[in-house]
């Protein structure tokens, strides 16, 4: 049976339950129940509240462990003093830098698989304003990246959160300054050759019928104008130019949401030829014969 102390007073997630103090949450399908050694008074319950959240900032972040759950088991308050981190964590700021990142969707979920994967399991619980630069050298030792480029993306993210830290003024100095990236050699380009693209085209040509024929259309365009996937798919009616030979890029669309801008942010026109000119009139037609 509860004991008589009402819920309704209780933080989110902590119980009474037989005399004890009980948290309780659920995080990626799986329902966690923990019974705490804290007394069932005002300081305990504090302290349970406060051990719970960062149980389940570790289990949002996929860094929770049994042992983890054992030591909560094993806490215990002395002289109302909670052992806890005190200030804003490094977890709190990177949701915060998510939210605000003004990326497309998808590097947004890059950055954050990138934060998940490569730093939360060094860094979620600290307080933003602990964290040093020597911290951070040391947590990019333990991962021991494989090229210098993987190192440089997996520090976009992590950047960006102390920058957002920066901002917020949580911290006065940002550790990242002194971090530089590494040297990257640039791969000499190897398009494909006008053979090449020519094969691709009359495969699609000869193979593809009916509605699939599309597919042929939209690869003969992005040939000749080097358009990314996310502005080709953006394209209307009104920005391309007939008369002129010309169509104009200004926008993208990536997984159903479009942006007003490319993925460079800089608008540009193209010139069409003879081949991409059909190709795009194909385009249109398809659209308007299907009212899409």
């Amino acid at each position: 049976m509860a004991d008589s102390k009402s819920t309704k007073s209780m933080p989110t997630g902590v119980r009474i339950r037989n005399g004890a103090i009980q948290i309780y949450f659920e995080r990626r399908k799986k329902e966690y129940n923990i019974t705490l050694p804290p007394p069932p008074n005002a300081e305990g319950i504090t302290a349970a509240a406060k051990i719970r959240n960062q149980l389940v900032i570790k289990a949002e972040w996929g860094i929770l462990t049994a042992s983890d759950i054992e030591e909560a088991r094993g806490k215990l308050v002395d002289d109302d003093t909670v052992i806890v981190n005190e200030g804003i964590l490094f977890q709190e700021v990177a949701q915060k830098y998510l939210r605000f990142c003004e990326s497309n969707s998808d590097t947004k979920k890059g950055y954050l698989n990138i934060l998940e994967y490569h730093w939360m399991g060094y860094f979620a619980l600290e307080p933003i304003q602990s964290i040093t630069t020597e911290d951070i050298k040391e947590a990019i030792i333990d991962r021991d990246f494989q090229t210098a480029k993987t190192l440089n993306n997996c520090l976009i993210p992590l950047r960006g959160v102390f920058d957002c830290a920066m901002e917020n003024k949580y911290i006065s100095e940002n550790p990242l300054e002194s971090i530089r990236n590494k040297k990257v050699q640039i791969d000499i380009p190897d398009p494909f050759s006008r053979k090449e693209m020519n094969a691709l085209l009359d495969w699609l040509k000869s193979n593809l019928t009916d509605d699939d024929i599309l597919y042929y259309w939209y690869y003969e365009l992005a040939f000749w104008s080097g358009c990314r996937p996310s502005e080709l798919i953006a394209l209307k009616e009104a920005d391309f130019d007939f008369f002129s030979g010309m169509f104009k890029v200004n926008k993208s669309r990536v997984r159903g949401i479009e942006k007003n801008v490319t993925k460079t942010h800089t608008a540009r026109e193209i010139c069409l030829n003879p081949r991409s000119k059909k190709a795009a009139q194909q385009l249109i037609k398809y659209k308007k014969d299907r009212d899409i």
